[in-house]
């Protein structure tokens, strides 16, 4: 949802993309952040955008960002 990989079908290329944009020395704990942010606040049916810090990079935000306004 919150587009930090595009088009990845298998988790293999997931990892590869998400690589790119993680500090090496955060990897270790990149991946409880995610699964936290999942839990937590990007919830599956109904997301907390209001409470999310990742709003500025999210597509899905900005998508339904668009969408209310007008």
């Amino acid at each position: 949802r919150i587009g930090l990989t595009t088009n990845a079908k298998t988790p293999l290329e997931t990892e590869k993309q998400l690589l790119k944009y993680i500090p090496e020395d955060l990897v270790a704990i990149a991946h409880h952040w995610l699964i936290l942010h999942g839990r937590y606040v990007c919830l599956a049916r109904k997301p907390k955008c209001e409470q999310c810090p990742l709003t500025g990079v999210c597509r899905f935000y900005q998508k339904e960002k668009k969408i209310t306004k007008s």
